[in-house]
């Protein structure tokens, strides 16, 4: 079972206080972006508020291995998922019997305890699952499956030696067209959430589209029904194949 929640603020409803426009989310690493997709889903703010009011564990069925206030961003709300869903984000680790503690920057971070296990949490969203009563002062052994998601598993533990030199961010694996789609489909989610008209939507993400008749018959109507469908579909459970995919 996860962690107590201790002093949670108010859930909101769907769609609120998620300021910022379209282009706020750009740039963000994949794991942040899916839970921006997972926050948003009414569903989950329901299971949130009953999990705060009953002091139990979350579903299963969103990803997370410790329950994460929808009010708050990835960083802000230490959002940490299970290593089943996400292999190309959580490195399991374990005690090592041989070699000794080196300078990390996990040491300088807190353990999050969640429904398998604590999980230290990088600036990236990189995540190492601490196994078997090990700890992030070490020494550690990194343990891979060898199992179809193996080369996920590699690049996670890639990206946790780059982080020894740097915080940046693991380099992206989705294209930068591929980051504006998901960008916008966001923004068309909140736009709609927020019971925005689609016309009204399209402005938001296009800029000026002209009159009302003009765009009932316009290519960017469609695109914009298309970006709402597709935001929805994430919402509710599509960000679990994007995490799944690792950076």
């Amino acid at each position: 079972m996860a962690a107590p929640l201790a002093n949670p603020g108010p859930v909101g409803s769907p769609g609120a206080g998620f300021g910022g426009g379209w282009r706020s989310f750009l740039g963000l690493p994949v794991p942040a972006l899916c839970w921006e997709f997972l926050r948003r889903n009414p569903s989950y703010r329901e299971d949130f508020a009953r999990a705060v009011r009953l002091g139990s564990a979350i579903d299963r069925r969103w990803g997370l291995s410790a329950a994460a206030d929808p009010e708050l961003s990835a960083d802000e709300g230490r959002v940490v998922w299970r290593a089943d869903v996400a292999p190309g984000i959580v490195v399991p680790m374990e005690r090592a019997t041989f070699g000794s503690a080196r300078r990390s920057p996990l040491a300088r971070l807190s353990p999050i305890i969640g429904d398998d296990g604590a999980h230290v949490r990088l600036p990236s969203g990189l995540q190492v699952q601490l196994r078997d009563g090990a700890t992030s002062a070490g020494p550690l052994v990194v343990v891979l499956s060898y199992d179809a998601d193996f080369r996920l598993r590699v690049r996670a533990v890639d990206a946790l030696r780059r982080a020894d030199t740097t915080e940046t961010p693991p380099r992206s694996r989705l294209s930068s067209v591929q980051q504006e789609r998901l960008a916008r489909a966001l923004g068309a989610l909140d736009g709609v959430q927020s019971h925005r008209s689609y016309r009204e939507i399209a402005a938001q993400l296009f800029g000026d589209i002209g009159d009302l008749a003009a765009f009932k018959t316009s290519s960017v109507r469609d695109v914009t029904i298309r970006l709402v469908r597709r935001g929805r579909a994430l919402m509710a459970g599509g960000y679990l194949k994007l995490l799944r995919g690792g950076f």
